[in-house]
């Protein structure tokens, strides 16, 4: 399709197959500045290879998520930090994690037994993980839709999942907090006769 008295421009292979392996994939204004054509030439090739039975669609889908440069998934919202709110989350777990860890170190080897056969073997059962929707049969803009839609069901469950292991870790550690006090708090060489001649009045 050309205008009138423009003298007409053929397509190319590699035109044709640029644009059949773009079309939906990018918005059409990039299409057109790519090809070097206006956008009337390009909505009229698409309908001729449809015609041909060539599956070509310009409708394209403008994603709505933002890759999160610390994890590099696409997240929903991205924090004042330039995160998403599931690495503050496993940033917290592994500050609480930490925590535990220099905790025990303070505890006595026997506490530290206690604690590796009973808080340690304590863990939340994580929400069922979101499976991907099959694509088969779908265009591509439908495709980017669904894709984009199992990456927010993802984030919310990575952000539910982390929060429960917080919030698990975080009564842990107060536990741990509580020995640690009682441990340090017991005065040296405190047996058996010391805390019988202790109750007596």
């Amino acid at each position: 399709m050309t205008r009138k008295g423009s003298r007409q421009r053929w397509w190319t292979t590699s035109e044709v197959a640029f644009l059949v392996e773009n079309a939906g994939r990018m918005p059409l204004h990039d299409i057109c500045r790519r090809l070097k054509r206006s956008s009337e030439a390009v909505y009229f090739k698409a309908k001729q290879l449809r015609s041909q039975g060539v599956p070509v669609s310009l409708r394209y889908y403008r994603p709505r998520l933002e890759a999160c440069p610390a994890c590099g998934c696409m997240r929903s919202t991205l924090g004042k930090h330039g995160i998403c709110a599931v690495c503050r989350r496993r940033r917290q777990l592994e500050a609480i994690h930490a925590r535990i860890s220099d905790l025990l170190h303070r505890l006595p080897f026997e506490e530290r037994e206690t604690y590796a056969d009973t808080e340690a073997e304590v863990e939340s059962v994580p929400d069922p993980k979101p499976t991907m929707p099959k694509a088969k049969g779908l265009s591509r803009y439908q495709m980017c839709r669904v894709r984009e839609q199992h990456d927010r069901d993802m984030e919310a469950w990575q952000l539910r999942t982390l929060t429960r292991e917080v919030k698990a870790a975080q009564k842990r550690k107060e536990r741990i907090e509580q020995k640690v006090k009682r441990v340090t708090s017991k005065p040296p060489n405190w047996g058996r006769k010391e805390r019988h001649a202790a109750r007596k009045p």
